[in-house]
């Protein structure tokens, strides 16, 4: 960062939004052009930071006092959130992870086996509305399960809980995230909204025809990412083409009345939900929002603060499938994962996180992604225990 810009931030008393371009440099060493986007697609070891001079929102004051009480003498209190600090830990983060040769990508959606296995990225969106991103930040990935988020947070705020909730439970599967078995075994209501039984069923409650119901995901995907994404034609042609276990839970949803009419059209929406195709700062855009209690980046309220409370606790509980509680309790930090490689994160009162690899484990969730928040936590303290100093 230059002397300027340094400056700059401690004139004004507030973090700067910045992003940093340049491929291989120590950080903080601001350098032009573009060439690191490129540099990093054969180069698992270099470090790509964008770097946009932008003054960030003004943060709320909590109301709390700023008086420490007294605390145990190891107790350390969190890393400021400050350019340099949010942004050497992802830094730092990427830089561990990438070291981590395990997992291998989805085979079972073909087009996803053919990604990039040493992609790697993360973004930080403060709720000041500071954005920091590191690693191959230009790659884009489709959202996958991830995106579950998105009907889930539509439909609360459109039609409400007691509406959403009589279609899905809120309750943890312990089961992997396309189980036909638990279905059977348990009774037909979803255990959740982000297994994909529960997903297919909230996919079943949009209105309209099938273009005004892909016109509705269209114009929630937009406004929760912030752009106008487009679907990945060849993942979503992979997914129809091999989604049977899908096709199979949705029947046994509409056999036993949680959902109805035309099934093929239900999984057309659903298909299409997991083929967007983003990076790394939409998806932690997102995540943002939630973090901020509904607002987005810009200033503008985008959800409720009651969606935001629900959505955020079925993270916590039931967003990495069968491997929920191990995560919370490494992290603190409620999260989604996609078989993409994906996982979004929220750091409540702090940033939206969205890390990617397409290395992934057993559960289906990224090896490397989950290095990167396990790191993240640690480092910047946003273990969602944590005592505020």
């Amino acid at each position: 960062m230059s002397a300027a810009l340094e400056g700059a931030g401690a004139a004004a008393g507030i973090p700067q939004r910045f992003e940093e371009h340049g491929a291989g440099a120590p950080f903080g060493a601001a350098q032009g052009g573009t060439q690191a986007a490129e540099a990093g697609a054969n180069n698992s070891d270099v470090i790509n930071v964008h770097l946009t001079f932008v003054e960030p929102r003004p943060r709320a004051t909590s109301g709390l006092s700023s008086a420490a009480p007294d605390r145990d003498p190891c107790y350390t209190a969190p890393m400021a959130d400050t350019p340099v600090h949010v942004q050497s830990a992802l830094a730092r983060a990427l830089d561990d992870a990438a070291q981590i040769v395990e997992g291998e990508p989805a085979t079972y959606i073909p087009e996803l086996a053919n990604a990039p296995l040493d992609a790697t990225a993360a973004a930080a969106q403060l709720v000041d509305g500071s954005l920091y991103q590191v690693g191959d930040v230009d790659h884009q990935f489709t959202l996958q399960s991830s995106a579950k988020l998105v009907t889930l947070i539509g439909l609360l705020e459109e039609q409400g809980s007691e509406a959403v909730f009589s279609k899905v439970g809120q309750e943890p599967s312990g089961s992997s995230f396309a189980s036909l078995a638990r279905l059977d075994q348990h009774g037909t209501l979803p255990a959740n909204p982000l297994i994909n039984a529960g997903a297919i069923a909230l996919c079943g409650m949009l209105r309209g025809n099938l273009e005004d119901r892909l016109a509705w995901l269209d114009g929630w995907i937009a406004k929760l990412y912030g752009a106008e994404l487009n679907v990945n034609q060849r993942v979503w042609a992979s997914e129809r083409r091999t989604g049977d276990r899908n096709r199979s839970i949705a029947y046994l949803l509409k056999s036993s009345g949680i959902v109805s009419g035309d099934v093929e059209q239900m999984l057309e929406l659903y298909f299409s939900l997991c083929s967007y195709e983003a990076t790394v700062s939409h998806a932690s855009r997102l995540a943002a929002i939630l973090a901020s209690g509904g607002v987005a980046p810009d200033g503008k309220r985008v959800i409720s603060l009651k969606t935001v409370r629900q959505v955020t606790a079925l993270m916590a509980t039931c967003g990495m499938y069968d491997e929920s509680g191990a995560h919370l309790a490494r992290t603190g930090l409620p999260a989604k994962s996609g078989v993409s490689g994906v996982i979004v994160a929220v750091a409540t009162g702090r940033a939206g996180l969205a890390v990617f690899s397409p290395r992934l484990n057993t559960k289906g969730s990224s090896v490397r992604g989950h290095a990167m928040l396990r790191m993240l936590s640690d480092q910047l303290d946003w273990h969602m225990a944590a005592p505020v100093s």
